[in-house]
């Protein structure tokens, strides 16, 4: 028999809706009987709302339902350049001294910038028709002046900035840092549009990391300093980087240009990473058993115990020291 007292008959359900009852908010999927005179509730809605039936012996029943939890709610605002802060779990071994000791040539703070050994000098295509751009120079302070000269002291030192003359001229950009120092950031959107692009090969990250496998828990993150210096340019494509640049000391003007791969270049990324991925394809990962992820020019290794994690990072360091590269 069902529930109207007629020969049971095969009911449906109709789709699951989100309801309130006594303060509960669900989603439940009701029997269709249009015929009944009154509302069933059955076990299974019972259950969601955590009812509990009791009988009196006057033949009275009630019903009682727990109430409804509240969560809490709290709320954290952080800048974004900190957000990172709240998912760490200890403290992190920044270039431990043992590695420092071991790997002098490695390190960029105490060396020249490197050279990818591997890779011959860049040859920058022009599109056709396109003509030398001659831009005039931003007006720049003393201030700024001052502390672009220091950024630009190193990389004269190692001949990696040269005096020139060129039909070529972009502005140099002072760019002030969050300490108040500048750095010199050259604008080069004319240089951009007159040369040819490269098809870009620089993966999704968040495509990238999926590659980490479950039993990773240990991992050694490094960044390549100076990565695009890496990358030597051909005689003939050196001028088209070139800059006017004013002394601070003796108000003295001259032409600088880049004799290997600049900042702002169009192509710089791919070129690099296609460079440092072809070195790091003779890196021996499946004999350690490891998972090592590149990002243009940031490495991530992975490994499942802390001896492998170290043991790998010294072999990482060893082979990029030897194809020339440096890291910070």
């Amino acid at each position: 028999m069902g529930a109207t007292g007629d020969q049971a008959k095969c009911r449906p359900f109709c789709q699951a809706r989100t309801c309130k009852l006594g303060g509960h908010t669900m989603s439940h999927e009701f029997l269709y009987l249009p015929d009944y005179p009154i509302p069933l509730l059955g076990r299974n809605l019972l259950t969601k709302l955590g009812a509990q039936i009791s009988f009196k012996p006057s033949g009275q029943a009630t019903m009682s339902l727990q109430p409804p939890s509240e969560g809490l709610i709290l709320s954290i605002t952080t800048p974004r350049e900190e957000e990172w802060r709240l998912y760490g779990t200890g403290s992190v071994e920044k270039n431990p001294e043992a590695y420092k000791a071991d790997f002098l040539e490695i390190w960029a703070e105490d060396n020249p910038p490197g050279l990818a050994k591997h890779k011959a000098p860049v040859l920058v295509e022009l599109r056709p028709g396109a003509q030398p751009q001659r831009l005039r120079p931003y007006p720049i302070s003393r201030e700024a002046q001052a502390g672009i000269q220091n950024h630009l002291a190193r990389p004269r030192a190692a001949g990696i900035l040269v005096e020139c003359q060129s039909p070529w001229n972009t502005p140099l950009l002072p760019v002030r840092k969050l300490n108040g120092e500048f750095q010199p950031g050259q604008d080069l959107r004319a240089v951009n549009q007159a040369t040819v692009s490269l098809h870009p090969v620089v993966p999704n990250p968040y495509i990238l990391l999926s590659q980490l496998p479950l039993e990773a828990r240990w991992f050694t993150c490094l960044d390549l300093k100076d990565a695009f210096f890496c990358i030597w340019l051909v005689p003939q494509s050196q001028s088209l980087f070139a800059f006017k640049w004013t002394e601070p000391d003796t108000s003295w003007q001259l032409q600088l240009t880049w004799t290997w791969l600049p900042q702002g270049f169009k192509n710089s990324p791919t070129l690099f990473g296609e460079a440092l991925a072809s070195d790091l394809a003779t890196f021996p990962r499946e004999e350690y058993r490891c998972t090592l992820l590149q990002y243009v020019d940031d490495l991530l290794l992975a490994c499942a115990t802390e001896t492998e994690c170290q043991t790998v990072t010294q072999t990482l360091l060893s082979h990029l020291a030897e194809t020339g590269y440096r890291v910070s």
